[in-house]
């Protein structure tokens, strides 16, 4: 009886764990993508994310790369009114999704 029980926990535990996306939210890609620029202009500041505040960021769009692996497409607007497009590579890690990399497209 126990040991039923056991295994009908372990697969209802299984079935949640595997519905979880395979990409970020947009919401989610625009958090972590934001608070990525906010970092890199403190960290960087000769670029022009360090000489010009983040105003804001929107996500184009989102897709799968391969398994636990994202590129988000975005535009991040600056102070001074730059508009730059990007893509931003997100990695899904134990604890949810990192930025691993980003180019820049051009301005917009």
């Amino acid at each position: 009886m126990k040991m039923k029980k056991l295994l009908s926990l372990v697969l209802v535990l299984g079935f949640l764990v595997s519905c979880g996306g395979r990409i970020p939210s947009p919401q989610t890609a625009h958090g972590k993508v934001q608070k990525y620029f906010q970092k890199y202009g403190k960290r960087y500041k000769n670029s022009d994310f360090g000489q010009h505040k983040l105003e804001r960021v929107e996500i184009s769009s989102v897709q799968e790369i391969q398994k636990n692996m994202a590129e988000a497409e975005a535009f991040a607007y600056l102070a001074d009114g730059v508009v730059y497009k990007v893509r931003v590579i997100l990695r899904k890690k134990t604890f949810g999704w990192k930025v691993i990399s980003w180019e820049t497209l051009g301005k917009a």
